[in-house]
């Protein structure tokens, strides 16, 4: 295919940075991989990753987290709670595992 067309794209220059890096290790120029994700895009006839809000039951679930936080008073959070809290935002622990370290956390605490 001929490459008639430029597109010019603001993007954050870390991020452009950053991407070079690895697209060189990769032997791809930012350009040949930008190409590579659009044709990706009409293959698949959409965005070739999903791309999601979180779920209504996460959202219950984080509320839920903040009644028991609530429930015991509220009190000031330490580093451990905040990686319980973490941890589950970033979908590595359950809400159930989640719900007892925060129990276990504010009995020790």
């Amino acid at each position: 295919m001929i490459k008639d067309t430029t597109i010019n794209v603001r993007i954050n220059s870390e991020v452009k940075n950053k991407s070079e890096t690895i697209l060189n290790e990769l032997g791809l120029s930012l350009s040949t991989a930008i190409d590579l994700y659009l044709t990706r895009i009409i293959q698949e006839r959409g965005i070739p990753f999903e791309i999601k809000l979180p779920s209504v039951d996460e959202t219950e679930k984080a509320l839920k987290i903040g009644k028991i936080i609530n429930s015991f008073g509220g009190v000031e959070t330490n580093p451990n709670f905040d990686k319980i809290i973490y941890l589950f935002a970033k979908g590595d622990i359950s809400y159930e595992v989640a719900l007892f370290a925060i129990k276990e956390e504010f009995k020790n605490g």
